[in-house]
C-alpha cells in the first residue's frame, strides 16, 4: 500500500501549497510556452491545422472520516493525486467539408488503494472513483477523444451535419455571434451541460459516436442528435462504446436576434428533448436498494422534455438576470414508472462601473426524490449523461434528490481573471430516497450512479467553496479551487467519525 502524507491538506489550508503543485506549476508554464492551433502545411490551398491542449490537475481531498476497518487499520479518506490529460488533433478543411480527428492521452498519479469503505461509506473522494475501475495508482492510456466530417450548408444555407465520435455539449449547441458576455456565461456556466455532456472535469471524460445535424441562422436553431456515449469518465479505456446504451437529442433555440425588444429583449431560449435508453443489464440503484437474485436489472428508458429561458436587462447602475431550467421525465424504470422533475430558478444582479464588478447570484434547484420506497412508480430524477461539478464545485451530490439553495458572487479584478464565490444548502427532497452522486454512466460495470442510505434524514450538507480563474499568458491559465463541506443529519449518520469534508485542486491547462 502507498504512504499518503495526510498533512498535505493541511498544508493546503493554511495557503502553502504542496512542493509537486508548485513543479506542476513550473512545469505547466514551461510547456506553455508553446504556440490554440498552428497550421502545418497546405494542400490544395487549405492549411491543415493542428491543435493541442494540455491539463494538470494536483487535487487533495479529505473526505467525510468513516470508522476503521474490521482489521483496526483506517481507510484512506485524506490523500492527494495528480490527474493530467494531453489532447492532440489533426484538422482540414474543404470548401465546407471539414475533418477532424483527435487523440488523447490521460494519465493519473499517486491514486489512493485504500479509499474504498463498506457500504454504506462507499468511495471516499473522487481518488477512489478513479482507482476503483483501473486498479492501479499510476496508470495511463492513449485513445481516439474525436474523429469526424463535418458538412456546413451543403444543399441549404445554414444546414450542417457532422458524424463520427465527438463532443456534445445539450445547451451549448446555439451561441449566436456577437451573443451579449453575461447571456454567454449564463449559458456556459448556468444552463448548459445539466443532462447530456463530455464530463470535461474528469481526467479522462467522454465522447459521444453517431450523428448530429443543425439548421439556422443568427436568430435560431434546431438540433437533432443521436448517439452511443463512449467509456471513460474514471475508466481509462476511453475508446471503447458502452453497449446497452441509446442516447438521442433535440432542441429548438432562440436567440437574442429573434426578440430584439420588448417584452422579451436580450434573451434566450430552449426547448428540449431527450431520449435515453441503458439495456446494458445492471442492477439499478434506488431506494429500493435490491441486490442478489431480487435485483431490477431490466431497462431504464426515459423520455425527457425540458425548457429553459434565460434574459439580462440594464436595471439602474448594473444589469439584471433571471433564468429558469426545468425538466419532466416520464418511461421505464426497470420494472417501474417513471415519473420525476427538476426545476432551476436563478437571478442576479450586477454592478457594471463599480471596480471587480460584482455580481450578486441567488438560485433554487430541487430535483424530485422517490417518496414511497418501492411500488409501481420511481420518482427520483435522473441526471442521464452530464457534466455534474459545473454545478457541484465540490461533487459529493448531483442534481438527483436534491434541494439546493444557493448563493453566489462572481467577481473580476481584472478583465480576464473571474472569482467565483459561493454558499450551498443541501436537503435531500425525500427522507425515504437515497442521497445520489455521480455523472452517469462510464463502463460496463458499474450503473453510473452510487446512493447512500438517508436513515430517515433530509439535511444533506452546508458547502461553502471559492474558485479562481486567471490566465497567465495567451497559452496557459491557471485555476484554484477549494471547497468546505459541513455534513448534516444524513452524512452524521454515514460517517460518525468525522461529519466535514475538504476538496480542494490547482489546476494549469495550456494551449498551443
Amino acid at each position: 500500500m502507498q504512504v499518503k502524507d495526510n498533512r498535505t491538506f493541511a498544508a493546503l489550508r493554511r495557503g502553502k501549497f504542496t512542493i509537486g503543485a508548485l513543479l506542476l506549476a513550473l512545469l505547466s508554464a514551461a510547456a506553455g510556452n508553446a504556440s490554440a492551433e498552428v497550421d502545418l502545411l497546405e494542400i490544395h490551398g487549405q492549411p491543415l491545422v493542428l491543435t493541442a491542449t494540455g491539463q494538470n490537475r494536483e487535487e487533495v481531498w479529505n473526505w467525510f472520516d468513516p470508522p476503521p476497518a474490521a482489521n483496526g487499520h483506517s481507510y484512506e479518506n485524506q490523500y492527494h493525486f495528480l490527474g493530467s490529460w494531453v489532447r492532440v488533433g489533426f484538422g482540414y478543411r474543404l470548401e465546407r467539408v471539414k475533418g477532424f480527428v483527435e487523440v488523447m492521452s490521460p494519465y493519473l498519479i499517486n491514486l489512493p488503494d485504500n479509499a474504498t469503505a463498506p457500504p454504506p461509506q462507499g468511495l471516499l473522494g473522487l481518488g477512489a472513483n478513479y482507482f476503483d475501475p483501473n486498479r492501479s495508482v499510476n496508470d495511463a492510456s492513449v485513445f481516439l477523444k474525436q474523429g469526424y466530417l463535418e458538412f456546413r450548408d451543403i444543399g441549404l444555407e445554414g444546414l450542417s451535419f457532422k458524424g463520427g465520435r465527438f463532443e456534445f455539449l445539450d445547451g451549448a449547441e446555439y451561441q449566436p455571434p456577437q451573443l451579449d458576455p453575461e447571456l454567454g456565461w449564463l449559458v456556459r456556466n448556468r444552463i448548459a451541460q445539466r443532462l447530456v455532456a463530455n464530463f470535461g472535469f474528469s481526467d479522462v471524460m467522454r465522447s459521444f459516436d453517431g450523428a448530429v445535424a443543425g439548421y439556422g441562422n443568427d436568430k435560431f436553431q434546431a438540433t437533432a442528435m443521436y448517439s452511443v456515449p463512449t467509456k471513460g469518465v474514471f475508466d481509462l479505456d476511453g475508446m471503447e462504446e458502452l453497449s446497452g446504451i441509446d442516447l438521442a437529442y433535440a432542441s429548438l433555440n432562440a436567440g437574442p436576434r429573434l426578440f430584439r425588444s420588448g417584452l422579451w429583449g436580450n434573451s434566450m431560449l430552449r426547448v428540449f428533448y431527450i431520449f435515453y435508453n441503458d439495456g446494458r443489464g445492471i442492477p439499478l440503484v434506488d431506494n429500493r436498494r435490491l441486490s442478489g437474485s431480487k435485483a431490477d436489472t431490466q431497462a431504464v428508458s426515459i423520455d425527457t422534455i425540458g425548457a429553459d429561458y434565460l434574459r439580462v436587462v440594464p436595471a439602474g447602475p448594473g444589469t439584471a438576470d433571471f433564468l429558469i431550467w426545468t425538466a419532466g421525465q416520464l418511461g421505464k424504470w426497470g420494472n417501474q414508472n417513471q415519473r420525476a422533475y427538476a426545476i432551476v430558478a436563478e437571478a442576479g444582479y450586477r454592478l457594471n462601473e463599480v471596480a471587480w464588478k460584482p455580481w450578486l447570484r441567488l438560485g433554487y434547484t430541487a430535483g424530485s426524490g422517490d417518496d414511497s420506497r418501492g411500488g409501481s412508480t420511481h420518482g427520483t430524477f435522473f441526471q442521464i449523461l452530464p457534466t455534474p461539478r459545473l454545478y457541484a464545485f465540490f461533487p459529493f451530490f448531483n442534481m438527483m434528490n436534491v434541494d439546493d439553495a444557493m448563493a453566489q458572487m462572481v467577481l473580476n479584478p481584472r478583465a480576464d481573471m473571474e472569482i467565483q464565490a459561493s454558499a450551498h444548502g443541501l436537503w435531500l427532497d425525500s427522507k425515504n430516497d437515497l442521497w445520489y452522486s455521480g455523472g452517469g454512466a462510464f463502463d460496463n460495470r458499474s450503473f453510473g450512479f452510487s446512493g447512500r442510505p438517508s436513515n430517515g434524514h433530509g439535511y444533506l450538507a452546508t458547502l461553502t467553496d471559492c474558485q479562481l480563474t486567471y490566465p497567465l499568458n495567451r497559452h496557459l491559465t491557471m485555476q484554484l479551487y477549494y471547497g468546505h463541506a459541513f455534513g448534516g443529519s444524513v452524512i452524521a449518520a454515514i460517517y460518525q467519525a468525522g461529519r466535514e469534508s475538504d476538496f480542494g485542486f490547482i489546476q494549469m491547462t495550456w494551449t498551443l
